[in-house]
């Protein structure tokens, strides 16, 4: 058995986002741990060495399963797994040792003597060739992630989606997102997963928004957009599937007890995970590695992204505008000329060729977002491969006439003062210039949640917030404009975005919830009581003996200087003196505990 005391030591001298990570790690019971001499028992206990076996591969174990430091012996001493020593070396706990040996004897490779029959050769072999119906499967399905993420981050821009409690979006999301990402709806879910691993969406609070990633990563190419999201949701996977993946790329069980014998539930459960999520990306198609998925475990190189883009339809960069109103994009347009476009038209059909439609309404909401009308014809006339039809350029002319004939404007600061009958004043104002489209949105039945009525200058008011009353004026297809107190024109968005954040990562830290930081916290204050730690180890021991009546041999220092080891029973301890039972002599004896310097179990 080991002496924990050295083990002791070494937690002590960790910093707290270390200890916190191993705490997380190794799960001891939080509540039976009142300093650090009872983390390092509880370290030493076989189950609590299994969490911290089940990343670490075959030959690792193997070595820690022999008494051999780990050739990672960073993350084993991390792990602690094995206790470092400036002048011996590092040591590994025959505890640690013993687990690591049962995990090998629990899980032989196919081929070890007593081994289970071989598995099948696995899914995804490198050296077969994918025949042509996989192969233009995976190219379907990378082609619809990446216009379905490009598609998310765009609709969470309109709208943010709801995430559930312990995580997802909502089924009722789920069902309202999957036929504007021609998705089934239990797609959805998984491939908003892979986003927010790629950064280009996140969660805040209770609900999923875009973030500012996703406009660097619409500027790539085809093959660029999906080797950045695949990459980065591999990277996102908890470890070790990412190197596992890598190397073995495969996602059979049988694989990943192969190579990591203490895997456990969880690991298996992210692996299927994994394996779901990359038949979406395709990554593996019909059980089999894609070229995808080859480039993708490769690393990619400079070149990669341009090999992918021969694989997926080649994006255009003009459309025609129809004399219908109807804008037709004969091949996959790039999300940054999709996002302008979706300003001035509505999406109809997505597809390899997608269709939209301009209206009054697509133009006013275009020019209430920062277009004006030269910027629009502009845009236009570069995009269309027909030139601008007469209708269309009648849209752009009325739109102007009309944009801002509708205000919505922030009442001053100084005016949003209680009324003495204690009544909250209105805090928006809406304006025109014509008195008859006053009279008709006061009159408008679609706007009654607003509350309208008239104002003493004409104009009408309401206790709804400007961005409400901004929005709801727009949905009701009316050309509003916002300003705020002091006149000056304000661009509504109807969506927060996210500011860029990093892709998930398998070596993010983790978040510590309160009960592990909590323990941090009493183990630093019992450490801070217990300055000398030889004494309060030596005390410890002896408290256990006295409890259990345990038999030992104390080394007692002598008033000449002299060690005189005794065979004692201990009887009591109490205010640093240790009665005993001098098992030799037969007699009775009171010892300081000071005195004490050696202690074994007899």
């Amino acid at each position: 058995m080991s002496d924990p005391l050295p083990l002791a030591r070494r937690l002590t001298r960790l910093d707290d986002d270390a200890l916190i990570t191993l705490l997380l790690t190794r799960q001891p019971p939080p509540r039976e741990l009142r300093d650090f001499f009872d983390l390092a028992d509880a370290l030493l206990d076989p189950a609590s060495i299994r969490p911290a076996l089940r990343t670490l591969p075959r030959t690792e174990l193997e070595r820690l399963a022999s008494g051999a430091a780990p050739a990672d012996l960073d993350t084993a001493v991390a792990l602690a797994l094995v206790v470092p020593d400036a002048e011996a070396g590092p040591s590994v706990p025959p505890e640690v040792a013993e687990t690591a040996g049962l995990v090998l004897a629990e899980h032989p490779l196919p081929d070890a003597p007593g081994a289970q029959d071989a598995p099948p050769a696995p899914e995804g072999d490198d050296t077969a060739e994918v025949p042509e119906p996989v192969a233009a499967t995976a190219r379907e399905r990378a082609f619809t992630a990446i216009t379905a993420v490009a598609e998310l981050v765009q609709q969470l821009r309109v709208a943010p989606a709801r995430v559930r409690a312990r995580g997802g979006v909502s089924v009722a999301e789920e069902k309202r997102l999957a036929p504007l990402l021609s998705l089934e709806p239990e797609a959805v879910g998984p491939l908003a997963e892979v986003a927010v691993a790629a950064g280009l969406a996140a969660v805040d609070g209770e609900e999923l928004l875009s973030t500012e990633s996703a406009d660097a990563w619409s500027t790539l190419t085809p093959g660029g957009r999906w080797l950045a999201l695949a990459g980065r949701w591999l990277d996102g996977l908890p470890a070790p599937l990412p190197e596992h993946l890598r190397t073995a790329r495969v996602t059979a069980a049988t694989a990943l007890d192969a190579a990591y014998p203490a895997a456990d539930e969880p690991m298996h459960t992210a692996l299927l995970d994994a394996a779901e999520r990359g038949e979406l990306l395709g990554v593996w198609a019909s059980g089999r590695l894609t070229l995808f998925g080859r480039t993708l475990f490769e690393s990619a190189t400079d070149t990669a992204p341009g090999a992918l883009d021969a694989e997926l339809p080649p994006e255009v960069d003009q459309v025609y505008l129809q004399h219908d109103l109807s804008v037709i994009a004969p091949g996959p347009l790039s999300p940054a000329l999709d996002a302008r476009l979706r300003l001035a038209a509505d999406l109809e059909n997505r597809g390899v060729a997608s269709a939209y439609r301009i209206s009054q309404p697509s133009i006013d909401r275009a020019l209430s977002s920062g277009e004006t009308e030269e910027s629009l014809r502009e845009f236009l006339g570069a995009l269309s491969l027909t030139g601008i039809p007469q209708a269309v350029d009648y849209l752009l002319t009325e739109g102007a006439r009309r944009h801002g004939l509708v205000r919505v404007v922030s009442r001053p600061a100084s005016e949003l003062h209680r009324s003495t009958a204690g009544d909250e004043p209105p805090r928006t104002l809406v304006q025109s210039a014509d008195p008859s489209l006053l009279t008709a949105l006061a009159a408008d039945q679609a706007l009654s949640a607003l509350g309208l009525r008239r104002d003493g200058d004409g104009a009408l008011a309401t206790r709804a917030t400007p961005a409400s009353a901004y929005w709801l004026l727009l949905d009701a297809r009316y050309p509003v404009i916002a300003e705020d107190a002091d006149g000056r024109v304000r661009l509504m968005r109807r969506a927060r975005v996210l500011p860029a954040r990093p892709a998930a990562s398998a070596d993010t830290a983790p978040t510590a919830p309160a009960a592990v930081t909590d323990l941090v916290l009493r183990l630093r204050d019992a450490a801070r009581r217990t300055p000398d730690d030889a004494d309060a180890w030596t005390a410890r021991l002896l408290d256990r003996a006295v409890r259990a009546r345990t038999p030992v041999t104390i080394g007692v220092r002598m008033p000449d200087g002299s060690t005189t080891r005794l065979d004692v029973t201990p009887l009591s301890l109490a205010n640093g003196r240790l009665r005993v039972s001098d098992e030799r002599a037969g007699v009775e004896r009171t010892v300081p505990v000071a005195n004490i310097v050696e202690l074994t179990a007899i």
